[in-house]
């Protein structure tokens, strides 16, 4: 695992993606932050939950990644930062929840990257990578399913 890097979000590159789960707000919300949650169906380990101001880790496999959380707005907002794929400067990611008819859309929100070769594709992977964890966290919520098992 390597440290956070001292740059932050230099670049103007971002991303948005999203789902909606039928669930409670409070469901989906302990789903994303709390660690015991999380390693049921995304990560093999993570190290604090995500609902609190400071550095966590989260483990998949032999890859790891340090992650600063900034900002808690318990059921609305979650912002942190954390080292972009292969570019020596962090990025800037928000959960953005809302509950509307027994519904949760939840928003990822990533930007900083530099609109380079190495930010470009870094900014793919962390697109893709997002994806998949919605796609797990969805199945993980409304059916218990993981496809980590």
């Amino acid at each position: 695992m390597n440290p956070l890097h001292d740059k932050s979000c230099p670049g103007n590159l971002q991303f948005t993606v999203g789902i909606v789960i039928k669930s409670s707000i409070r469901t989906v919300w302990n789903n994303v932050c709390k660690a015991e949650q999380v390693k049921k169906y995304f990560t093999t380990d993570a190290r604090r939950d995500l609902d609190g101001i400071g550095e966590i880790l989260w483990i998949w496999g032999n890859e790891a990644a340090m992650i600063k959380v900034t900002e808690v707005y318990p059921e609305e907002k979650l912002v942190f930062e954390w080292n972009g794929s292969n570019v020596d400067y962090r990025i800037k990611t928000e959960f953005l929840f809302s509950f509307e008819n027994d519904k949760v859309t939840l928003k990822i929100k990533e930007r900083g990257w530099n609109e380079d070769k190495e930010g470009i594709r870094s900014a793919f992977l962390n697109c893709s990578g997002w994806t998949e964890f919605l796609n797990s966290l969805k199945v993980f919520t409304e059916y218990n399913i993981s496809y980590l098992k």
